[in-house]
């Protein structure tokens, strides 16, 4: 059987064969997209926690559009209304109606603009990893990996408004770049912040290269300096997002041939982030197998009354084997500080610091 196909082979490089060209294939647009239900426990229908997460809801998503897929980012608006930016530099909307199961006013288009191709025989570099927004002024930043750049664009993405080509990120891996992205909200008397956290690029004291951006990451007069995030051992940073505390929430991925894939979730508080330091996190959860787990890397937080409630989503590399999933959980409350004799709450201890709160100074100089 081995020497047959070497035989075919050998047909098709010595052999004159002559190719009929016809038009290609109309390319699938299907705005349409598909969900249905997952349990988070493959061996145990009734388990529904893991760490500090409360699984409350999952649905597997399809699309025949071929755009449909890698997920790689996420941010969940009011009213339910999802986007979800691609790494192919695709953005899908809908509005999730949980009660009925379906995405409603859904669509698949790719962004209005993004990093110009290496050559003129490359293919388009929209390797979207991360992105950001601000709902008072209505703008998003994406971070581009290969391009190790920072776009703005405006409102309802309908045009680029800035963007730059960072310096100090032209060192990263082409696929290690800016993999997750958190905007820490300004005052009236300062600029907000931006974090822009690298998935593979080593920092010297340990862990990975992250960024301080003092104002818009996407203005060219904006420098960063440079700390560190040391992920759990073993895993790389895919997401994060903003707590309603103002801490940090952080979102890992792992593969392993033995193992295969799984993921962790922990909590960063942002007041211990310095300039040339480490930052670390604790981690709250974990996912693996037979819970319900793929290449998770979106992240978003939402507040449904006195809940937290995180969404986790998968990114399936446009891999027929792979799942595009989106998860929904409860966060539970940690554990709470002990009171002392006196029935008053005991000081913190020296570890435990103050929860930080979104904005300029959660972040010291």
């Amino acid at each position: 059987m081995t020497r047959l196909f070497a035989c075919l082979s050998l047909f098709f490089f010595l052999v004159p064969v002559t190719y009929i060209h016809g038009s290609p294939p109309v390319k699938n647009n299907s705005q349409y997209i598909r969900l249905q239900s997952i349990s988070f426990d493959s061996q145990d229908p009734n388990r529904k926690k893991s760490g500090r997460l409360e699984f409350l809801a999952g649905w597997k998503l399809t699309s025949d559009n071929a755009d449909f897929g890698g997920i790689s980012s996420m941010l969940v608006l009011p009213d339910s209304r999802f986007f979800m930016l691609s790494d192919a530099g695709v953005l899908i909307g809908f509005t999730l109606d949980e009660k009925e199961g379906l995405a409603k006013r859904p669509f698949i288009a790719p962004l209005p603009d993004g990093p110009p191709v290496e050559n003129g025989f490359a293919k388009k570099n929209w390797d979207a990893e991360s992105l950001a927004h601000n709902p008072q002024t209505g703008q998003y930043w994406v971070g581009y990996e290969r391009y190790h750049g920072i776009w703005r664009y405006g409102p309802s993405f309908a045009r680029k408004e800035a963007e730059q080509q960072v310096k100090e990120m032209q060192s990263w891996p082409q696929n290690g770049g800016a993999e997750a992205m958190l905007r820490l909200p300004g005052s009236e008397d300062s600029k907000d912040r931006f974090l822009v956290f690298s998935e593979s690029a080593d920092y010297s004291k340990g862990g990975y290269q992250a960024l301080i951006f003092e104002g818009d990451p996407a203005e060219s007069d904006v420098k960063p300096a440079l700390f560190g995030y040391r992920p759990p051992k073993g895993y790389e940073l895919t997401d994060a997002t903003l707590l309603p505390d103002g801490r940090a929430l952080l979102l890992h991925r792992r593969f392993t041939p033995l193992e295969g894939v799984s993921a962790i979730v922990s909590i960063g508080d942002l007041s211990e982030i310095k300039a040339g330091k480490l930052w670390t996190s604790q981690r709250i959860a974990s996912l693996k197998p037979p819970l319900k787990v793929d290449n998770m890397e979106a992240l978003s937080v939402t507040v449904e009354g006195d809940e937290t409630i995180i969404w986790i989503a998968s990114d399936d590399n446009f891999n027929a084997i792979q799942e595009t999933i989106l998860m929904k959980f409860r966060l539970a409350k940690g554990k709470q500080k002990k009171k002392g004799k006196d029935g008053r709450t005991a000081p913190a201890p020296p570890k435990a610091k103050a929860e930080a709160r979104p904005g300029f100074s959660s972040i010291p100089n």
